[in-house]
């Protein structure tokens, strides 16, 4: 990145410096909140959705797309309410912003406490899937897999739980009264298409803020005026939010006006370059008569030459010789066979009840035996539990101990690069079953020689296939068949079904503990912690966890983590059956905690103007100073060798403004930090936007 001024040179540092210099001079009244304006703009965006409503009952069924278009661009600016409420920028009272945004929220079925954490999370943002989605092909699903993840996705804080609550209460009692009233096509026609016009619309507003955010840059995007009056701005506020959280939403329009005012020429992207966009241009900023032109950090074709691509062994060869055709049949076969057991078989109590034992028993085989166990070494158990627990697994048909283990080894050795087996970053699908139906590069570099010198997994690796389908699937027919005669459903339902659903859960080790959840202990790799996942994958979901600590025999490790493996190794230690449990220092997990929490206090403060550096102070003398103050009539103070201009913010000073005025032109040192009072840090935090210079240090 480079930037020249046709004045005088001077390289900025950062991208971040010139966003701080363009919000430092936004004018101070556009972060002030007025009771007036977001009254006004909250009837304006009730009223802007009422008239959507009722175009979309009197309009004959071939102009119900502009009803439904109007009203679900309308819903945009509801949005827009709600989320200035969630970040308590709207109403002065933060009571009123609660209940208005919630009121906001409701409709559009998002939990409001979820905007008021979002910033602390800004720091894993960039790394979140939606954010990768909303600049790609399908970037017009990103809003609803956000709204998937901010209602099923995060951990449920006590101030989040109730707000979820209303949300649940109002969907259980909005939807059967809605379908009631107007019935299933009213329900449609009144609700759930508008909605769908609303979420292409914020898909585009995702898109355009992740766009806007590649170089911390403002890049705006316009849209013709009534669409952009009926959203509420929303498409300037987008990018604002990446400048900064303190603009109340009645005021992002004004807000650009004045960046537009300063700065002449500001990035711009119109709304057909937006739908067809997929990387970050570079932006112009114009000052004044000087011009900054600040560049990305992105090589260009004709500058920098693209690496090589890596030859790939399938190179040429037709797309059938690239498949691993026996694992792509049993894993399309399966279900099929699944599927058709289902429908044609009755339903008996006691057959479905042995399928859940046999799913449950195959999952924990996977988790405490072949994961915990053999791959990782995290506790030792006795021949007996050993044998118990590689029949367990062998059920699930997910290959033998060393194979799984040699693949699972380079996963966490090479945790999302080219060798890892199941790297997520080729994409969700396939890291959840992708990789198994494609012939692999090369084989799992990892180190199974413990595994391969064990008898009993040696054997276990011999026989594999007739093992699987003996415990997987004919166990569970026969203990159907003898039990009460029900031979087809033990085969299809307690056997085949059962592990087809298995086996998914597990496949969302790989894939869904790799998206969803928290960066709790590190954000380097893409593991993540939910409670979610946990549910799915029998206690393997606090994934972040076990990459960051991953020979500790639990993945849960608080008391109320669902987490089976956990419970089940430590009940069999009660007895002796497993020994030498392996647990990290409790130490690490607070370092690891406290060292995340540090990093995403340092991006919110990155996000707020703490007033210019002091490295970029002029330096005066003390009689340019006093000429300062006696001939050009400023209000000036010292403090700690650093000039503050106070002509502004006399007026305002709690104590009155004649304590300012007794101290102009002086050394307010001693007075400010103690004598008279000990100021505050809000004190401190004010005074520090109002530095102008530093004092020439006199000898």
């Amino acid at each position: 990145m480079s930037c020249t001024s046709s004045s005088t040179p001077s390289p900025i540092a950062s991208a971040k410096e010139v966003l701080h210099e363009m919000v430092s001079k936004l004018p101070k009244e556009i972060f002030e909140k007025s009771t007036t304006k977001a009254t006004r703009k909250l009837l304006l965006s009730i009223g802007l959705v009422t008239i959507g409503a009722m175009l979309v009952y009197v309009l004959p069924w071939y102009l119900l797309p502009i009803g439904w278009f109007f009203m679900g661009t309308a819903c945009c600016g509801l949005f827009a309410v709600g989320y200035a409420c969630g970040n308590d920028l709207f109403f002065k009272n933060r009571f009123v912003n609660y209940m208005v945004g919630t009121l906001c929220m409701l409709p559009l079925m998002y939990p409001l406490e979820y905007w008021k954490e979002r910033i602390e999370k800004k720091a894993s943002a960039s790394r979140d899937f939606v954010k990768e989605l909303a600049t790609g092909p399908y970037w017009y699903l990103s809003s609803v897999i956000q709204w998937l993840q901010l209602n099923f996705s995060f951990k449920f804080s006590k101030n989040m739980l109730v707000s979820v609550s209303f949300l649940y209460i109002f969907i259980a009692l909005f939807f059967p009264l809605m379908t009631y009233g107007f019935g299933i096509w009213g329900l449609f026609k009144y609700y759930l298409i508008p909605l769908f016009v609303y979420h292409f619309w914020m898909s585009t507003f995702l898109k355009a803020e992740s766009l806007s955010s590649v170089s911390d840059q403002p890049t705006f995007f316009t849209l013709p005026k009534w669409v952009q009056y009926l959203a509420q701005d929303f498409n300037i506020g987008v990018t604002l939010s990446n400048m900064t959280n303190l603009v109340p939403s009645y005021k992002w329009k004004e807000a650009y006006n004045a960046l537009k005012k300063e700065y002449k020429e500001i990035s711009e992207l119109s709304f057909s370059a937006l739908l067809t966009k997929v990387d970050a241009p570079v932006r112009i900023i114009e000052k004044n008569n000087s011009t900054l032109s600040v560049e990305l950090d992105t090589p260009t074709p004709s500058s920098v030459a693209a690496p090589p691509k890596r030859k790939s062994r399938f190179d040429g060869l037709p797309w059938y010789e690239k498949v691993n055709w026996k694992t792509a049949i049993f894993l399309t076969v399966t279900p099929i066979m699944a599927f058709y057991g289902m429908f044609t078989t009755p339903f008996i109590t006691k057959t479905y009840i042995t399928a859940f034992l046999a799913y449950y028993i195959a999952g924990m085989g996977i988790t405490a035996g072949y994961h915990r166990l053999f791959s990782h070494r995290s506790y030792e158990a006795s021949f007996p539990v050993k044998l118990i627990l590689v029949l367990m697994g062998s059920s699930t048909f997910e290959m033998s101990v060393i194979e799984w283990c040699l693949d699972h080894r380079a996963h966490h050795r090479f945790t999302d690069t080219e060798k890892d087996p199941y790297n997520i970053n080729r994409g969700f699908l396939y890291a959840h079953m992708g990789w198994l139906f494609l012939k692999q590069e090369q084989k799992s570099d990892a180190d199974v020689s413990d595994l391969v010198a064990d008898p009993l997994l040696a054997f276990q690796d011999k026989y594999y296939l007739p093992i699987s389908f003996i415990t997987g699937w004919f166990v569970p027919m026969f203990i159907c068949g003898l039990g009460w005669g029900d031979w087809k459903g033990g085969f299809f339902i307690a056997g085949v079904a059962s592990k087809v659903f298995m086996m998914q859960c597990t496949f969302c080790i790989n894939s869904l503990a790799h998206y969803i959840g928290e960066a709790t202990y590190t954000d380097q790799r893409s593991p993540r912690d939910s409670w979610i996942t946990s549910l799915v994958t029998f206690g393997e979901g606090y994934h972040n966890f076990h990459h960051e600590f991953p020979y500790d025999y639990r993945n849960g490790i608080h008391a109320s983590a669902y987490d089976p493996g956990k419970w089940l190794i430590c009940f069999l230690s009660w007895f002796g059956l497993t020994y030498n449990l392996k647990r990290f220092p409790a130490e690490l997990f607070s370092k690891g905690k406290i060292q995340m929490i540090e990093k995403k206090v340092l991006e919110q403060r990155k996000q707020l103007f703490w007033g210019k550096p002091i490295a970029e102070l002029p330096i005066i003398t003390r009689a340019q100073f006093k000429s300062m103050v006696e001939k050009e009539k400023k209000q000036l103070i010292i403090i700690e060798h650093t000039v503050y201009d106070m002509s502004e913010f006399g007026a305002t000073h709690p104590g009155g403004k004649q304590f300012i005025d007794d101290y102009n032109g002086k050394d307010a040192t001693k007075a400010f930090n103690g004598v008279v009072y000990n100021h505050s840090y809000a004190a401190r935090n004010i005074l520090d936007t109002l530095r102008v210079a530093i004092l020439e240090n006199e000898k």
